[in-house]
């Protein structure tokens, strides 16, 4: 894969995002009683690159298949999951 040294740096980024979303997280959630909206919105960007992340993979997988069927299938779950993502925004 051409693209691997940009896929894992983006794995990267997504743990970071998830270590400091949990750690706020866990600060704001003892300071203040609850959660802040920056950690929501971290974990939020950290679920985004990992799907994304894991959909590159799943591409190349569904692509190698000879069989139709299984690029139907990747677009049917891509469209599945970015239409739970959008509804659970709001």
């Amino acid at each position: 894969m051409k693209n691997k040294g940009l896929i894992n740096f983006l794995a990267y980024i997504a743990i970071a995002f998830v270590a400091v979303a949990l750690v706020l997280g866990s600060v704001f959630n003892w300071i203040f009683g609850k959660g802040s909206t920056i950690v929501t919105a971290m974990n939020l960007i950290a679920q985004i690159i990992a799907y994304a992340i894991t959909a590159i993979f799943a591409f190349y997988y569904a692509k190698g298949r000879k069989s139709i069927g299984w690029m139907i299938a990747f677009v049917v779950f891509i469209i599945i999951i970015v239409v739970f993502l959008v509804v659970g925004l709001f």
